[in-house]
């Protein structure tokens, strides 16, 4: 309502959500826009790349163009090579290029080159048809990691879902808390020298990573979650092919720190 009164678009970003529900619709599925990310990490890959998403007509020969060089036609690849799909590959004007200029080499935007390769198409396809399996097991993964960190909650603040919303979970967030008696750089450590892999959740205050320090930019409010988010949050991995054996490991370090840490106050 809010982008239809002011005249925006409503770009979903669902790169860390594929799969999620919101109000009873899946998430990508009530924008303008939409995008997917396919990196490894994602809830389905094509060992990288990604995805836009629309049902705007319009919006939809524009994402073309910048996907294809910036081109300007968007004749399907491969129909009728003489003359086009369109029939008019031949018969365009443009004010300042020959009359009947090429229209496949013509360029009406700045764009990139990001089509993927046929091979990772493939994946992709394949991976698809496995996602509600893939969603199921990283929903059961996030519940038992729950209920490991469950008994240290006055340590972390929890992962909890927001009313009429049922995540795809993307990984286990833990915030570490201001009281806390260690650090999350402590902990962190702990579980990566236990083999336990964590990663930061990217990026809290992005305005104090050394490549945004010098942009012409304007500070709304104080930041002060986004600093919290920089300073203590961390990922813990809920990959759908995590077992149960990986599960009690985790359980069996988590309570191992804090039973010598506990006995050392």
């Amino acid at each position: 309502d809010f982008c239809r009164e002011k005249n925006l678009f409503l770009i979903e970003d669902c790169c860390d959500a594929l799969g999620s529900e919101y109000n009873g619709k899946k998430l990508g599925t009530f924008g303008d826009l939409a995008t997917f990310s396919f990196y490894p990490a994602h809830h389905i890959t094509m060992g990288e790349g990604g995805a836009v998403t629309t049902s705007n007509s319009e919006l939809y020969k524009v994402m073309l163009s910048l996907r294809d060089w910036g081109r300007d036609c968007f004749c399907p690849t491969g129909e009728n090579k003489t003359e086009g799909a369109c029939g008019k590959r031949f018969e365009w004007n443009f004010k300042d290029l020959p009359e009947g200029y090429d229209h496949k080499y013509v360029y009406s935007r700045i764009g990139y080159n990001l089509k993927p390769l046929d091979l990772q198409c493939a994946i992709g396809i394949v991976q698809l048809k496995k996602l509600d399996l893939f969603t199921k097991k990283r929903r059961e993964n996030f519940n038992k990691l729950f209920e490991i960190f469950k008994p240290y909650e006055k340590y972390f603040i929890l992962p909890k879902s927001q009313k009429d919303s049922i995540p795809s979970w993307f990984a286990f967030p833990l915030t570490v808390r201001d009281k806390s008696f260690f650090s999350r750089k402590e902990f962190v450590e702990y579980l990566e020298k236990n083999l336990i892999e964590t990663r930061p959740i990217f990026a809290g205050n992005i305005l104090r990573h050394p490549g945004y320090k010098n942009i012409p930019h304007r500070i709304a409010d104080t930041l002060k979650n986004s600093d919290t988010v920089l300073y203590n949050s961390f990922f813990i991995g809920v990959y759908p092919g995590i077992t149960q054996q990986h599960i009690s490991y985790i359980k069996k370090v988590v309570d191992k720190f804090f039973k010598k840490i506990n006995a050392s106050y």
